[in-house]
């Protein structure tokens, strides 16, 4: 038996549909045509997307243990820049949101494609599991929770969009995490003040104290204390971030430092607004796209070659600034890295009889890691309203493909958001430590506010 197999102990009684797994004859093509976590190993016809071939492993010899990532590939030059003037002779690799990005702003946005680095590495002892995964993992509950999978990438061989979706949202990142990230809203003007955020976040394999039956619904833990400026400093938001959203919401706490008190948060999910966002970035924002997904009806369209971010080593080096990095309208394209990647499309529909402000999202999954990269948000009126971007990058110190940073664009208002950023941050981000999950509680958190 899998040493951490995570079953439906909390569904006990109820009647839920069961999606089952693929069979063990097909389960055989990861490793052998496919990688271990389930993209086509091979390169794409004309060589511009190349084989995989086990991704960065190493960090590079100029790298120093414990500062800020080098970039391995500084001396790649772009291979074409995509401005509104030529962007039709490329459209069939853009997504509609970078289309209305390179119109909105002509004078200013453009892409600039690199050559295709496919750097995604996870440990051999992820990647067993993601294996493993492929003929035990099931869908429940109509696709709004997935059982009998170990840790991380329950459905490397996707047969619906929300299996697509859970390895997103069941994607390794560290198995722990910590960092003081910017998240940065951008007016119309270009004016900005950032809001700096310790956040923590963990895994239930790095949690002393998960009861893998008890506590088997809830999947991540995470704290965010806000750190500047000052009107907003020693907030404290608390997350159990529970599979089933549906039949167990999201539990959260919020330690407000005026009146030194936890309150529960019941409204942290779906389309409320996310932490300091001005209303630029919902909840289920977070990371490209977290939560439950019960409100969509969700389809997979298939696999395309795409320009997306990807390896933006530039989101973190110390040496640019965010007087720099941030422009008018959207981020200065000059320090952002794309390439043409395979990605999965999911698009997600709102269902009739529910409510989110978007009535539509279009997301491009990439095939490597599983991590959302770019998606298109609609309004209930049809409209595309706005664009966010995730800038992959893999932290190799940590053998962990991740974001050096997210972006949402509002195209009717002109402003932004920008999270994640860490150029004016002292330390990298650390991943893989344990933590008691005493650390993760409401008692927790009036401490650590006080």
């Amino acid at each position: 038996m899998k040493e951490h197999l995570y079953t439906a102990v909390f569904l006990m009684g109820l009647s839920i549909s069961v999606q089952a797994a693929v069979t063990s004859e097909e389960a055989k093509r990861l490793g052998s045509d496919l990688t271990p976590l389930g993209a086509l190993k091979a390169g794409n016809d004309d060589g511009s997307i190349p084989p995989w071939e086990g991704g960065l492993k190493n960090s590079p010899k100029n790298y120093v243990e414990n500062k800020h990532m080098v970039n391995p590939f500084s001396e790649d030059l772009p291979l074409r820049e995509i401005t509104a003037s030529n962007y039709k002779e490329h459209e069939k690799y853009l997504s509609e949101g970078q289309k209305a990005l390179l119109t909105s702003y002509p004078d200013t946005y453009k892409i600039r494609v690199l050559p295709t680095r496919r750097t995604a590495h996870v440990p051999i002892s992820v990647q067993e599991k993601s294996i493993a995964n492929a003929t035990t993992s099931q869908l429940i509950n109509e696709g709004n929770s997935v059982v009998n999978y170990d840790s991380y990438y329950p459905f490397p061989i996707p047969e619906n969009a929300y299996e697509v979706l859970w390895n997103h949202l069941l994607r390794y990142r560290g198995g722990s995490l910590f960092r003081e990230q910017d998240q940065l809203v951008v007016e119309s003007n270009g004016a900005f003040r950032p809001v700096r955020i310790e956040e923590t976040a963990v895994f239930p394999e790095n949690l002393v104290g998960y009861d893998f039956e008890k506590d088997s619904n809830t999947m991540i833990y995470v704290k965010q204390r806000i750190k500047a400026p000052a009107r907003l400093t020693g907030t404290i938001l608390l997350v159990h971030e529970t599979k089933d959203q549906v039949i167990q919401p999201r539990k959260s706490w919020v330690y407000n430092s005026g009146q030194r008190r936890v309150r529960r948060a019941p409204q942290v999910g779906y389309d409320s607004p996310g932490t300091a966002s001005d209303g630029l970035r919902t909840t289920d924002q977070v990371d490209m796209y977290s939560g439950a997904p019960d409100r969509y009806e969700w389809s997979l369209e298939g696999k395309h070659e795409l320009f997306v971010p990807y390896n933006n080593y530039q989101l973190s080096d110390p040496n640019i600034k965010y007087k720099d990095l941030v422009l008018k309208n959207h981020l200065n394209p000059d320090f952002l890295r794309y390439e043409k990647h395979r990605v999965w499309k999911v698009v997600g529909k709102l269902k009739e009889g529910t409510r989110h402000i978007y009535s539509k999202r279009v997301m491009y999954i990439d095939e490597d890691t599983w991590q959302i990269l770019s998606v298109d948000h609609y309004d209930n009126k049809g409209n595309l309203w706005k664009v966010s971007e995730g800038f992959h990058v893999q932290y190799y110190y940590a053998e962990t493909p991740w974001l050096a940073g997210e972006a949402v664009y509002d195209l009717t208002n002109k402003r932004y958001i920008v999270t994640g950023l860490q150029n004016e941050v002292a330390a990298p981000i650390k991943f893989g430590f344990k933590m008691n999950k005493g650390e993760f509680t409401p008692a927790a958190i009036r401490r650590l506010g006080k």
